[in-house]
């Protein structure tokens, strides 16, 4: 892969792994694009990196899934490169059953079936 002159989706871009990868990508030249559940993170990146694109989405949502597709595609028809990097976990005690798997976030939405589904649109 190149890593340069290309137009990048990071999920979950707006800190830890996902921030470090669309600084190192801006940096070699790359048009860069991050989403996140939290406008007000996304917001922050771009102030310290204006040239950071930036779009509220919840990859667990499947209508936000389409939303961010249809807006990247549509916004940056040279997008080549999908990053699924958004994930979350939380403690589950298998103890109670499926309760805690059930009444938390969505972990197996979040980390298994978003990456397959945007990967795939």
């Amino acid at each position: 892969m190149r890593l340069e002159e290309n137009t990048v989706l990071i999920t979950g871009g707006s800190m830890g792994i996902g921030y470090s990868l669309a600084k190192a990508f801006l940096e070699k030249g790359n048009t860069i694009i991050i989403c996140g559940r939290r406008e007000d993170r996304l917001r922050a990146v771009q102030e310290k990196h204006p040239e950071i694109h930036i779009k509220v989405c919840d990859v667990a949502n499947d209508e936000d899934r389409r939303s961010l597709v249809s807006w990247a595609t549509d916004k940056f028809p040279d997008l080549n490169v999908l990053i699924n990097n958004a994930g979350i976990q939380h403690n589950i005690n298998f103890n109670h059953g499926a309760e805690d798997l059930i009444n938390g976030p969505n972990e197996i939405e979040t980390n298994v079936v978003a990456p397959v589904y945007l990967t795939a649109y």
